[in-house]
C-alpha cells in the first residue's frame, strides 16, 4: 500500500462516524516547529490515525507517529541521530470526558470554529514532546577522552578532617 500525504485538517466527528483510518506521512518541510527544536529533521513523519466513537460516546482520535531527527549530543558535542515515536489518544469531547472522569485516559484536542482539528499541529506536538531533554549517544558511543572526566579529581582530603581543628580547640 502506498503512503499518502495526511490531510492537514480533519473533522473528527465526521471521520469517527465513518470510522476512517489514515496511513501516510507529513512532509518534513512542514514540521517547522520540530525543526526549531532539533538540528535537522531527517525524514517525513510516518503517521497512522484512527477515528472512532468509544463505548462512552466520545469521539476518539488514536494513532502513532514517528520521525528521524538529528540533534547535538550533550555529552560529546557531535551529531546524534534519534528515532522519535509516539502513540496517542485524543478526544475533542473535553467536557463529556471530564464529566465521565476520563481525563486521565485521553488528551484533549481543540477543534477550530469549523469543528476541524489541525492534524499537523497535533502530530508535531507529539513528536516535540518525545525529544529527550538531554540528548546523548548510547553509553560507550560518545567520543569523550578519558571517560568523560575533565580536570583533576581529588579523591581524598589532603588537609585532614575539617573537625580536626575543633578537636585541637577542645584540647586547649
Amino acid at each position: 500500500m502506498q503512503k499518502v500525504k495526511i490531510p492537514h485538517k480533519v473533522d473528527p466527528v465526521r471521520a469517527a462516524a465513518k470510522k476512517l483510518d489514515f496511513d501516510g506521512y507529513i512532509p518534513r518541510n512542514l514540521l517547522e516547529r520540530l525543526a526549531g527544536v532539533v538540528e535537522t529533521v531527517l525524514s517525513d513523519a510516518e503517521v497512522h490515525l484512527s477515528f472512532s466513537v468509544d463505548l462512552q460516546g466520545l469521539t476518539v482520535i488514536e494513532g502513532s507517529a514517528g520521525a528521524a531527527v538529528k540533534c547535538e549530543c550533550q555529552r560529546c558535542g557531535s551529531p546524534c541521530e534519534l528515532g522519535l515515536s509516539s502513540d496517542f489518544h485524543y478526544t475533542v469531547d473535553e467536557k463529556k470526558a471530564r464529566d465521565l472522569g476520563l481525563e486521565d485516559d485521553y488528551d484533549f484536542a481543540e477543534a477550530d470554529e469549523f469543528g476541524e482539528v489541525d492534524v499537523y499541529k497535533l502530530i508535531e506536538d507529539e513528536l516535540i514532546l518525545t525529544v529527550p531533554m538531554v540528548v546523548t549517544h548510547p553509553e560507550g558511543v560518545c567520543e569523550i577522552p578519558d571517560g568523560g572526566v575533565y580536570g583533576k579529581i581529588v579523591t581524598e582530603n589532603t588537609e585532614g578532617s575539617p573537625f580536626a581543628v575543633l578537636g585541637k580547640l577542645k584540647k586547649s
